[in-house]
């Protein structure tokens, strides 16, 4: 099993990050590459066992199921459960820490996956670099956004 990590403080408060983050649907608003994200059939974008659809410009379709949502711990973790990316049994955590200095936020996205051996490496690397911390950077973009219409 590959375990994979990344982390950053965001320039906001962990509810103004939590709006943000915790609604699974929504991730095409804050995940660069993604060109749809929807949730399949009635299910709400927070309720556990959804199932998002993810059309991502370089890796086609990603489809990700909810695992669990805790508006008390500030996260969300969720599976992969169809994809072309060359990986397997892909489980993820996203999670948020108040810093009281400054009312900042720490994020936190940890992720574990099996991958065949010619592929290990890359995804290993992909992952932090590629896709959680693009994630991170534009969410600070975003607050940093809606901070400055308030």
């Amino acid at each position: 099993m590959i375990h994979v990590m990344a982390s950053s403080v965001l320039p906001a408060s962990v509810s103004s990050v939590w709006d943000l983050v915790r609604d699974f649907g929504a991730l095409g608003k804050w995940l660069p590459g993604v060109k749809t994200c929807v949730i399949e059939g009635d299910e709400a974008g927070d309720q556990v066992g959804a199932i998002r659809r993810l059309e991502m410009g370089d890796v086609g379709v990603i489809r990700e199921r909810l695992l669990a949502l805790s508006d008390v711990d500030h996260a969300v973790t969720f599976s992969i459960i169809e994809s072309a990316l060359p990986i397997g049994n892909y489980r993820s955590t996203i999670s948020l820490l108040p810093i009281t200095d400054g009312d900042r936020t720490f994020i936190q996205w940890r992720g574990q996956f099996e991958a065949p051996v010619e592929h290990a490496a890359s995804m290993e690397a992909r992952m932090p670099a590629e896709i959680y911390q693009p994630a991170f950077d534009r969410l600070a973009e975003i607050l940093v956004s809606l901070e400055t219409q308030s």
